[in-house]
Order: structure tokens, then sequence, then C-alpha cells
């Protein structure tokens, strides 16, 4: 998984803050929970500073708060993810990659284990590279060095990934949910995200 800060320090809200923050807007602490994907508890000793909290916690709270403050903006990855995302499994062949590539007009398939998990990444460019025949297997020339992120990844921490990389493979709680390319953040720039 790509947690990487790229120099950007990230200001981290205290407890107090987010608690003022939650009440401008209305917001009960069930309330908040519930659309946060949290629980109430959790909310409360973030807000109390009873507890440390991890940051994939603080991103939850703080996108869940600025969804109510702009609900016409896109906030976070999964507000702009493609998310019918075809993939190919590991067994299948450098042939049907680049049949569901040209038939679909995609540029990247995820390569998936039998159990699920991403495992690797088919794109344009590693089948250009390739210099292997159709019928061989795509965890031959698939690349393993892709970014996933988490589905609550802010659309500026996606967009400072996305200068280096192609695309980002999307995922909640480590299962593939969908992806965002370089076009998807160029669409989302133009509607004021």
């Amino acid at each position: 998984m790509a947690n990487r800060s790229h120099g950007q320090p990230m200001e981290i809200p205290t407890g107090g803050f987010l608690r003022q923050w939650r009440k401008s807007l209305g917001l009960t602490q069930a309330a908040l929970a519930q659309r946060s994907e949290l629980t109430q508890s959790v909310i409360a000793k973030v807000e109390t500073e009873v507890v440390d909290p991890r940051l994939s916690t603080i991103r939850k709270i703080v996108g869940a708060l600025n969804r109510m403050e702009r609900p016409d903006q896109a906030h976070t990855v999964g507000d702009i993810m493609v998310s019918e995302v075809t993939a190919l499994s590991q067994t299948e062949s450098v042939q049907s990659a680049i049949d569901k590539m040209v038939l679909g007009g995609i540029s990247h398939l995820p390569v998936l284990s039998e159990s699920g998990s991403v495992v690797g990444l088919v794109s344009e460019a590693s089948l250009l590279k390739s210099d292997t025949g159709a019928l061989t297997r795509v965890d031959e020339v698939m690349r393993v060095n892709f970014s996933m992120v988490d589905v609550d990844v802010s659309i500026g921490e996606a967009r400072r990934l996305l200068a280096e990389e192609e695309v980002l493979l999307v995922s909640r709680r480590g299962v593939l949910v969908g992806l965002v390319g370089r076009i998807d953040m160029v669409r989302a720039l133009r509607d004021g995200a």
C-alpha cells in the first residue's frame, strides 16, 4: 500500500477542533459515526483526546465532515474512482489482457490472486515492454510495484500521487473497490475538486 507524503506535511486536527467542526454542522456524534463508518465511542474518544487515533480514523472523520460541509464537491478518491473495475486472474493469458483492454477501452488491469487480493497490474506499457507470446500468463508480464490507496484518501493526496503514478488502485478494508487514473483526476479538477 502506498502511504507517501511527498514532502507535504499533513496538519492533523485536534479532537477539540473536530468536535467544534461537527457541532458547527449540527451533527451529533452518532450522526458523524454513521457518516464516517466509525462507532460513536471512537468519535467520542477522538474528540476528547482520550486516544491517539490512527491516520485512517482521522481521514474518515475529516472526510465525513468535508462531505457535510460541501456536499456538491468531490473530497476523496472514493468520490471520483471508477468502481466497475475489469480485472485479470494470475493464470489468464496476455491475449486475454489485450482483448479486455481493446474491447473495454481500458489501459490498466489489476491482477488478482485466487483469494481475490491484488498481486499486480497489467498496463499498456507493461504489455508493450514485454517480449512474450500471446499465450504467456499475465503474472509473467505484470508489474508488482503498483500504488494502492484507501477509499478515504483525499483528492489532494491522490493528485500528488498521480503526478508520479499512472493509476491508483483503490481499496476499502483491503478489498479492491475501484481505480483512479490521471484522466479521472483531470475530470475532477474540471468539476472543481
